[in-house]
């Protein structure tokens, strides 16, 4: 019973730091880095690009490597490959080392991150999988809202070298806790499970055994793939447009920012309701209804010229935000299995790197009509369109939300839906 929440704990944990550390306050360390050092906005501003660029095309390597070397020296590697990088930062004098600072800090995120993050919930609460995923991307996810403040005060007090060092130390707590925390081997080969009540591990089967490059190519998993990387390009494009195009419209800065805020923490309670939704509705309805949401709130937001449109447009697209997010986990996991699952997580994540690209087409269609309009009207076409596919479509040759083979945890017992 420790074992399984210990686990759980140090995934969280990491997670938070993660989140915390990089992209949330990234921009917060660089623009100081920047006048420090005299770069360009320009070249400071091509950091976010570098590491996003690094999460996306390394986002097969947890696929590749839980299998071969496991879950917790994926798990410590990824924390290693951060550290390291954050430490690279810290005596960073140019834009190029600091530039593969971040490269190491992106492929430490995919590693450490959401991969093998479902690999590990998956084998350990194989009941409450969607509730479990759901509140580890709530707890993790509150990294967001606190990462830039504690960044800025933290260089306020010390400096951004200082800053760097911290989270390298951060990290090398996380990597000690991850060699001790995590099991060495699967959790049903693993003397202490049976010590503490748990059940046998989760008899992989039906389509765990697939291929992961024969599984690649099932419409289903592309229609996920796709719902990952147009939820990705939503978020992306009005985090980066939403004050320029409600400007356009005639509302205030200020308007934006609070948008912006107010989805923020309606997307993090989404995510934790997702889960226990994902566990009384189907996986697939859930996913469904979120992108829906997402869809009518995008257009909300085309058109908003009045507060009141904003908030209900940030509100609707927070939710579907934050429920896509856990639903499209979740639904990986029943449909291809744990092991098969989080694989075709890490290729989804490689696949919607393209994301990248939305802010760019906001931007020239601005340049060209005037307007971020015609990019968002677009991408609500697209959402409504996954919506009606991923309710429409059926694979036969995918397992159903529920295995025959998974053994309930003892604590479930009587918690099973009929």
């Amino acid at each position: 019973m420790f074992r399984k929440w210990a686990v759980f704990a140090i995934l969280v944990s990491g997670f938070f730091v993660l989140n915390a550390s990089t992209f949330a306050s990234l921009g917060v360390v660089l623009f100081v880095m920047a006048d420090d050092l005299g770069w360009s906005y320009t070249s400071a501003g091509l950091g976010f690009t570098v590491l996003g660029l690094a999460v996306g095309l390394t986002s097969f390597l947890p696929a590749v490597l839980l299998q071969r070397i496991g879950a917790r020296r994926t798990f410590t590697l990824g924390f290693a490959s951060v550290a390291l990088g954050f430490a690279f930062a810290s005596a960073s004098n140019g834009i190029g080392p600091f530039f593969a600072a971040m490269c190491l800090v992106g492929a430490g995120f995919s590693l450490a991150g959401n991969v093998t993050a479902v690999w590990l919930i998956g084998e350990w609460f194989p009941l409450r999988t969607g509730r479990m995923i759901g509140l580890y991307l709530m707890l993790g996810g509150i990294g967001d809202i606190v990462g830039p403040s504690l960044s800025h005060y933290l260089i306020e007090w010390t400096s951004w070298r200082v800053n760097w060092m911290i989270l390298a130390s951060v990290c090398g707590v996380l990597i000690l806790l991850g060699a001790v925390l995590i099991p060495g081997g699967s959790r049903h080969s693993n003397a202490t499970a049976a010590e503490e009540g748990e059940p046998h591990g989760r008899q992989e089967t039906g389509t765990d055994t697939l291929p992961w490059t024969k599984a690649f190519m099932r419409p289903l998993f592309l229609i996920i793939a796709a719902a990952i990387t147009f939820n990705l390009a939503c978020v992306t494009t009005v985090h980066s447009m939403a004050v320029s195009h409600l400007k356009l419209l005639g509302l205030s800065p200020a308007m934006g920012a609070l948008g912006l805020s107010f989805m923020a923490f309606v997307s993090l309670a989404f995510k934790g309701l997702a889960g226990p939704l994902c566990e009384r509705f189907s996986s697939r309805h859930m996913l469904a209804a979120s992108m829906a949401l997402q869809a009518v709130g995008i257009v909300l937001f085309a058109i908003a010229g009045h507060p009141g449109i904003v908030l209900v447009s940030s509100l609707l697209f927070g939710a579907g935000w934050g429920i896509t997010v856990v639903a499209t986990m979740v639904l990986l996991v029943e449909c291809f299995g744990r092991v098969l699952g989080a694989q075709l997580l890490g290729v989804s994540h490689q696949i919607s790197s393209i994301a990248a690209f939305g802010p760019l087409a906001a931007g020239m269609a601005a340049d060209k009509v005037g307007s971020f309009a015609p990019v968002f009207f677009a991408f609500a076409v697209a959402l409504g369109a996954l919506a009606l596919l991923v309710q429409i479509l059926r694979d036969p040759e995918l397992s159903g939300p529920v295995r025959a083979a998974d053994a309930p945890e003892p604590e479930d017992v009587g918690a099973v839906k009929a």
